[in-house]
């Protein structure tokens, strides 16, 4: 990293604050049960968790949207969540995180995604519950989000459908917001998921990470990850892919321009979430930048890094995200291997 680039990366992260962004898909809450195991059941060869304390954070679409918001941006939350005891906790949850949920529909037919999961005292997950129906959701349902997307199409920079597959981003609906964005040329930035990647057809940019490409490509893992990239660019007719490669960073193509990004080498406690981190990072960079890519991919990358340095799903504040910025521009220039 040269001076410029640190410089165009602090300016982009400054920035942030000037952008709008739509996040639509699957709402999920994620609940974190924190305790001791010291003991096993006499019920069962299986630890007691003795738990000392709760906390509940944004998971799934609304994980990228906390992460948004954490970050400076001005961003709209679309999804569904179920009429029960955790919806006004998750309610709550997001106003106080400084996130419009004016767009999150609720349906009586459902419950609220909740993902929770068992952690003893040195940071061990025990398990994790999962509290889900995966249907799709009605059409009903689906016509007020697709609504809700046209009330809010003129006012963004940006529409990100972050896509975990609990039956909100229905084939159907993809469909029209694809051609409710292009309509009014607004971009769409796709967290995909699961086997078919064809329902993404027409998104701008496709973000999916090396095991998702490797199942909708029914690739091998040694396959080359620029054949992989051409292959989902033809299955989603993408005009951009970006790849995801855990700890070996990310690699974009575009049809003719490449670009291979190294990871940031950090202590990784806790991958969770990270992933949203990144789009959300991504999606803000790029609105800021113009569209540019090598700057965009760098800041999400650095923003990834500050994520799994914590256990559970974590937002990264604009603080987190210059500091190891200029950790790694200070690291560059004595020389030292990042």
């Amino acid at each position: 990293m040269n001076k410029i680039l640190k410089d165009n990366l602090f300016s982009l992260i400054e920035n942030f604050k000037n952008a709008k962004i739509l996040v639509l898909g699957d709402i999920i809450l994620d609940e974190y049960l924190w305790g001791k195991a010291n003991r096993l059941s006499p019920e069962a060869p299986v630890p007691i968790l003795e738990v000392q304390n709760k906390t509940y954070l944004p998971g799934g679409a609304s994980n990228v949207a906390n992460n948004i918001a954490s970050l400076g941006g001005s961003v709209f939350l679309s999804g569904v969540i179920g009429d029960d005891l955790y919806k006004s906790l998750f309610e709550n949850l997001i106003k106080k995180n400084n996130i419009n949920n004016d767009f999150v529909v609720v349906d009586n037919s459902r419950p609220t995604t909740v993902k929770t999961r068992l952690i003893a005292h040195n940071n061990k997950h025990l398990a994790r519950v999962d509290h889900e129906v995966s249907t799709p959701v009605s059409n009903e349902i689906a016509d007020r989000l697709f609504e809700n997307a046209e009330k809010i199409i003129n006012d963004v920079d940006l529409i990100i459908l972050s896509d975990y597959v609990k039956g909100v981003l229905t084939n159907e609906l993809i469909k029209k917001i694809i051609k409710l964005a292009k309509n009014h040329k607004k971009p769409i930035l796709m967290d995909p998921k699961g086997q078919d990647f064809s329902k993404y057809s027409g998104v701008d940019i496709l973000v999916p990470n090396i095991n998702e490409a490797l199942i909708a490509t029914k690739s091998p893992a040694e396959k080359p990850v620029r054949e992989i990239a051409e292959e989902l660019r033809k299955i989603c007719k993408a005009d951009k892919v970006v790849i995801t490669l855990s700890d070996e960073g990310a690699y974009y193509f575009d049809g003719k321009e490449e670009i291979n990004l190294k990871s940031y080498s950090t202590e990784v406690y806790d991958a969770t979430g990270a992933g949203d981190t990144f789009v959300a990072a991504l999606g803000l960079g790029l609105v800021c930048s113009g569209f540019k890519f090598d700057e965009s991919l760098a800041l999400a990358n650095y923003a990834a890094a500050v994520a799994v340095r914590k256990v559970g799903t974590y937002a990264i504040k604009p603080v987190q995200l210059k500091e190891i910025v200029k950790v790694a521009y200070n690291n560059i220039k004595l020389g030292t291997e990042i």
